[in-house]
């Protein structure tokens, strides 16, 4: 029996870059071990923050079909294929109009060509289950459309943050809340399955839709961001410096700025000024320009180094050379809820981290089950630059420490997949042979 057809509808997929496609990546590339064909549905890539053409080569050899349709959508704007600069005031500016006049966001163009190109492949017999993956939650309404027109398809729908709950979110008037909650309650209704990141999206998906409530929680999963392992068979980056390495990587975006981390550096070292030769702190990815004079204001021109956005492989090898890794989410409504993904490939380096995360949320738990983690208060200044000298003092002394592989090995991609796998194979009442996976805690 030829495996059945999935049609993946995500807008973000390679050779778009950042941490967006990469659990559908990997998803995709580790189901087609896993009883299934893949189809991606996804768009042609207009202008975009950071493109990665070494990603598609992981699908190469693999039964991965994908295909793209033009998306009449913001992106436009920036010509094809072009990577776009902008500052954050600027870009929370167009996200905030944005919201305004599209529902449920700024993707809604690519609503027709993908629904044609879908229905095209399900005739043809080509699709057995429908997945789809938020944001955008364009993405979701394709699907329900889909799924409206084809009931007998099951549809898995994934929400990688929260929809109506999403702290990034602006509602502009009750009636634009009302349309989003009125959308999100139909997702949740026509759907077979639904994956979410965390238990905190999950409980608020539920709790919004509480009819009917068994339902509602027994088709709601919890399925984490995690770290692919074939990833990290590479070999640490070289250095030579001798340096204690404080190391970022991906973009700064929202609230999750680099200031909080900067004038605790600033503050830590004039402290302990014998410590400044020794300390490098290294940014990889999308810088916010107008934070580069706050290095220049805080006197940290000698430790502060940026390097623009690099190819996913090269990154990995960076996060193994380096001595800490360190994340910020920031202190705002609904911060507790996010969990992202750079704190499980994080985890995949099985490096010490530094984590400025709101210390009862959901990435705080997960960091102190990691067991090699400094979780400090983004607002505590001070209580930043007392991990920074613990750290430091660890590195010195050789004794930096080390996680728990028990709880890195639960955030595994590929047995993520294979589970997941699993659980939509079922829905076609498919008889599989996939060895049982223990429950992710």
């Amino acid at each position: 029996m030829s495996a059945p057809g999935l049609l993946v509808l995500a807008y973000y997929f390679p050779p778009m870059a950042l941490s967006g496609v990469q659990r559908t990546l990997k998803f995709v590339k580790y189901w087609a071990e896993f009883g299934w064909r893949p189809v991606v549905l996804t768009v042609e890539p207009g202008g975009y923050f950071a493109f990665d053409e070494t990603l598609l080569q992981e699908l190469q050899g693999r039964p991965v079909e994908i295909r793209r349709v033009r998306s009449w959508d913001p992106t436009r704007l920036f010509g094809r294929r072009r990577t776009v600069q902008l500052s954050e005031r600027r870009r929370a500016r167009l996200s905030y109009w944005s919201q305004w006049f599209f529902i449920p966001d700024n993707k809604l163009g690519w609503f027709f060509p993908a629904v044609r190109e879908a229905e095209a492949l399900i005739r043809a017999g080509l699709i057995g289950a429908l997945y789809s993956t938020a944001p955008p939650y364009t993405a979701h309404l394709i699907a329900l459309h889909l799924k409206r027109r084809y009931p007998e398809l099951p549809w898995v729908a994934d929400f990688r943050d929260d929809w109506l709950g999403n702290p990034r979110h602006v509602y502009p008037t009750p009636l634009h809340r009302a349309l989003h909650a009125r959308l999100e309650a139909e997702v949740l209704a026509w759907s077979d399955l639904v994956f979410t990141i965390n238990r905190r999206i999950k409980e608020s998906l539920v709790l919004r839709h509480p009819a009917p409530r068994t339902r509602a929680y027994r088709h709601v999963q919890i399925v984490p961001q995690g770290f692919d392992p074939e990833d990290f068979l590479i070999p640490a980056e070289e250095r030579t410096d001798g340096r204690f390495e404080l190391l970022y990587t991906g973009a700064f975006y929202d609230r999750q700025s680099p200031e909080p981390f900067l004038r605790a550096l600033a503050r830590w070292l004039a402290d302990r000024p014998e410590r400044r030769p020794h300390v490098r702190a290294r940014c990889i990815g999308l810088w916010p320009p107008e934070y580069t004079p706050l290095v220049t204001h805080l006197g940290l021109q000698d430790v502060v180094q940026i390097e623009p956005y690099r190819p996913h492989r090269q990154v990995i090898a960076a996060q193994k050379g380096a001595d800490v890794l360190w994340m910020i989410i920031g202190r705002y409504p609904g911060a507790e809820a996010i969990s992202t993904g750079k704190l499980y490939e994080y985890f995949g380096s099985e490096k010490p981290i530094l984590a400025l995360v709101p210390p009862e949320g959901v990435a705080a738990r997960d960091l102190y089950r990691y067991g090699a983690a400094e979780v400090v208060d983004p607002e505590d200044l001070e209580g930043v630059v007392l991990a920074l000298e613990r750290l430091f003092t660890a590195w010195q002394e050789g004794r930096l420490p080390r996680p728990d592989p028990r709880v890195v090995a639960e955030f595994n991609r590929r047995l993520w997949a294979q589970r997941t796998a699993r659980w939509m194979l079922d829905l076609l009442r498919v008889e599989d042979h996939i060895e049982p996976i223990a429950d992710h805690a």
